[in-house]
């Protein structure tokens, strides 16, 4: 009889302590799965959202609106943007792109003073700019072009008291360093997907901001998105491009480097790794006292497989591929029901409701679990590994044991 055969057959036979070790495994397996499957989702989320409201996959900014950003300097500002866009969104790098100006500004409710931030888009490019611009709204409709309407997020709404129909004064600084007040009509409310952005941002014509700021045609930013697999490569292209024009004085930077949530993503990486690790070692725990108490029970046994001739070589090779079949059904059980649970998450998303509300970076309130296949078949190997491993100091142990000894037990 194979050795193979012969470890199937004592894993059948010894079914509960078998039971018991494929199911360590399999919970091992699963949490990290299910872990894996949230960070994916994470990282997507932070990705999506820094992109579309914040830094673009490249964002092109004056350099010192950039140094000065906390006094909020508009007038360090992006010339010329209309050509400048079209210009950068010809490059074969560049996928769309989505000039902004940015409308520091506040409102009063009776005494109480209410800050909140402008984002002036075209909403024309801004449709091939963000895929799923609409989707944001949760009442109303987007303003046209070149009105005085603008959409609300739904918890600066509430702040300030308004509803659809009614109307909105903001007072803002303009690019000469002067105040200026302004009505907009609100035509929409925006369920924007960070709490951060829900309670302090509104959405306006690129034209209107432009109006009122007094910019001209310039603007505070635009933001680039390439094909996302390499940036670097996007921001020399603009750089370039930038340089080629004439167009001094501007920064044009990866969002990696300005995405306060990519940075939290580098530190749960490591984490996570170290908690996958805890996990599984926890799980291989349970694979070592099995084990061992397989040998404490079987010693008879070991000592006729030694009498018979089994090598100590074939003994170790024995335990270890019992702990194969072990690891082998407890890491595929705990990837497979991982799965399941993370596959209808995708859709519905875990809501987390306040808890992000004191969180300051791009995160969404619902994040939506992300099953990778890479990281879920590398979950299954890594399972595997750690169980064997597991076994490895107990089936050395027995076969130290001399057939002697072990007949006697």
């Amino acid at each position: 009889m194979t050795l193979s055969r012969i470890a199937l057959r004592n894993v059948l036979r010894n079914r509960r302590r078998s039971l018991l070790s494929i199911t360590a495994v399999a919970v091992a397996a699963l949490s990290i799965t299910l872990l894996f499957a949230l960070l994916e989702g994470i990282r997507a989320d932070i990705r999506h959202n820094a992109w579309n409201y914040e830094t673009g996959e490249v964002r092109v900014r004056n350099a010192e609106y950039d140094r000065y950003e906390y006094l909020n300097p508009v007038q360090y500002v992006v010339p010329e943007y209309r050509a400048t866009a079209e210009q950068i969104k010809a490059l074969p790098e560049a996928a769309a792109v989505s000039p902004r100006i940015s409308v520091a500004s506040v409102s009063f409710r009776g005494e109480r003073q209410i800050t909140a931030r402008g984002i002036g888009m075209d909403f024309e490019t801004e449709r091939e700019y963000q895929d799923d611009l609409e989707s944001i709204v949760a009442r109303g409709r987007l303003p046209e072009p070149g009105s005085s309407e603008a959409i609300l997020g739904n918890r600066l709404a509430e702040e300030l008291g308004v509803e659809l129909g009614d109307t909105v004064t903001f007072l803002t600084q303009t690019r000469t360093r002067t105040s200026n007040a302004f009505t907009v009509d609100v035509v929409g409310l925006a369920a924007f997907p960070v709490s951060q952005l829900d309670r302090s941002t509104y959405l306006l014509p690129i034209e209107s901001a432009a109006r009122y700021l007094r910019m001209g045609d310039a603007a505070t930013e635009i933001l680039v998105r390439g094909n996302g697999r390499n940036s670097e490569a996007l921001e020399s292209a603009v750089t370039a491009l930038l340089s080629e024009r004439g167009v001094d004085g501007m920064n044009v930077t990866p969002w990696q480097e300005v995405s306060g949530g990519y940075s939290y993503l580098q530190v749960a990486n490591v984490v996570y790794r170290i908690i996958a690790l805890f996990f599984f070692l926890l799980g291989s725990t349970v694979i070592v006292n099995t084990t061992m108490m397989t040998i404490h029970e079987r010693m008879r046994e070991i000592g006729t497989l030694a009498s018979m001739g089994m090598r100590d070589r074939e003994l170790v090779r024995l335990f270890f591929t019992e702990a194969s079949y072990l690891g082998f059904a407890g890491s595929l059980l705990g990837v497979l029901v991982g799965s399941a649970i993370v596959l209808p998450l995708q859709q519905t998303g875990i809501d987390f409701g306040a808890q992000m509300e004191m969180i300051d970076m791009d995160l969404s309130s619902v994040l939506y679990p992300l099953l990778n296949m890479r990281s879920t078949v590398l979950t299954f190997f890594y399972s595997l590994a750690i169980a064997m491993l597991a076994s490895f100091v107990p089936a050395r142990r027995s076969a130290r044991l001399k057939p002697v000894e072990a007949l006697r037990a």
